[in-house]
């Protein structure tokens, strides 16, 4: 896939996002995630027919690309409900194998329909380089901002040296306790790579 520039596309409110019926999440066929805010943009990136194993929508559905009359690319039918253990095992094998790229490190839902939501959130975040209409939350020992995006979520932290005391709450309400992670020993504390580990509820 060429993999589009997604801060090039319209960034929904987080609440409407919930409800938007044409946004999809494509699992290619190297096993990547790709949130797509429609399904022109989803065709525009995708370049042949099996590069994507599944096309996912909003209500689980597991879809595959087909070639219309004119030999151009198309939605086919659904093949019904997802497998839950085979998508769930996809995403799972993808945040290890891709950690950069999926720094929102979730719980793992226990059931199909959290996990399809928690693929069209995250992905969603993790690729919106604009405004989502609802802010991020963070607060640090009682100093709180609220970023419009993960980008500046990543900025604001990088300031800090420390962040044991730091919490990050996503406009979907989930919150997170950011860890940092040196690519290397001689870098300083606040070079790493951040990473946002969900912390459980209650």
């Amino acid at each position: 896939m060429k993999r589009i520039a997604f801060a090039n596309g319209t960034a929904a409110d987080a609440k409407a996002l919930l409800a938007r019926p044409e946004d999809y999440v494509v699992v290619d066929d190297i096993g990547d995630f790709t949130y797509y805010p429609s399904e022109s943009a989803m065709l525009e990136d995708v370049e042949y027919v099996d590069e994507a194993a599944c096309v996912l929508d909003r209500a689980g559905n597991d879809c595959r690309l087909t070639l219309d009359a004119d030999r151009k690319l198309c939605l086919g039918p659904s093949f019904g409900p997802v497998e839950f253990s085979w998508l769930r095992q996809a995403w799972m094998n993808n945040r290890h194998r891709n950690a950069q790229a999926h720094r929102l490190q979730r719980l793992l839902p226990v059931d199909r329909e959290a996990l399809v939501a928690e693929l069209f959130e995250t992905l969603f975040l993790e690729h919106a380089g604009t405004e989502t209409g609802t802010p991020w939350a963070v607060d640090v020992v009682g100093e709180k901002s609220q970023p419009a995006t993960l980008r500046e979520v990543d900025s604001f932290l990088a300031e800090l040296d420390h962040l044991e005391h730091a919490t990050v709450r996503d406009p979907f309400g989930h919150l997170y306790r950011p860890v940092r992670h040196a690519t290397h020993r001689f870098l300083a504390p606040a070079a790493g790579t951040i990473y946002y580990v969900e912390i459980p509820a209650g």
